[in-house]
């Protein structure tokens, strides 16, 4: 008799273990896919608040300079294979003016992407958005053409200006400009994450991607 109470307790025991353990698996996996689902609406819901950042970032990240630069144009003719200058044919052209540089970034072009608790944001390379001389700062200090040369025309003018814009363009890549103003919006952006607390739940790395541009006229 005792025997048989002692079968039935132990075949009770081991249906009472069973069913616990199914339970508490059935629970652990319940709240697993919950916590997933929550770090999902977390992350997309972060996304939502960088993406606002960044347009933000966009108008504030603007790198502006200003120049000063001097156009001089001294042309004559020449006698054909001997280089010899003509008399009258010289066409000469001298003025300054002040011109501005704008740099910045697509918005487009941000990407955002996790993998488990590391979000990484990647902004474009910033390029001249636009680069112009300002026609109220022109000053012509010298414009003569010879006898036999024809007279500057304003087509000729706007010409030479341009050229030596986009020149100011070329030394202000080659001196670093478009790389600070990718650091700005870095810098920029960090600081907006951190002000928010956004970097408590995701380690946030931000990079740029891709080569710096050649210029290309605005």
């Amino acid at each position: 008799m005792f025997e048989a109470l002692g079968a039935t307790f132990g075949a009770t025991l081991a249906g009472c273990l069973v069913l616990i353990g199914t339970t508490g698996a059935a629970i652990y996996f319940f709240l697993k896919r919950q916590k997933n689902r929550s770090e999902q609406m977390n992350f997309e819901q972060l996304q939502s608040v960088i993406y606002e950042d960044i347009r933000d970032v966009c108008e504030l990240a603007l790198v502006r300079e200003n120049f000063k630069s001097v156009v001089s144009v001294d042309v004559d003719k020449k006698l054909p294979f001997f280089g010899v200058h003509i008399p009258g044919t010289s066409r000469k052209f001298l003025m300054d003016y002040s011109g501005t540089i704008v740099c910045g970034f697509d918005l487009t072009g941000v990407n955002i992407s996790r993998d488990g608790n590391k979000v990484k944001i990647f902004l474009p390379q910033s390029k001249i958005l636009d680069i112009y001389a300002d026609v109220n700062s022109f000053k012509i200090h010298m414009q003569d053409a010879g006898i036999l040369a024809a007279n500057i025309k304003l087509e000729e003018q706007n010409e030479w200006v341009a050229a030596d814009v986009k020149e100011h363009g070329r030394h202000a890549i080659q001196k670093g400009l478009l790389n600070r103003a990718n650091e700005n919006a870095r810098q920029l952006l960090l600081s907006r994450i951190e002000h928010r607390g956004l970097n408590r739940n995701f380690d946030i790395q931000i990079a740029t991607s891709g080569n710096v541009p050649a210029l290309n006229a605005p």
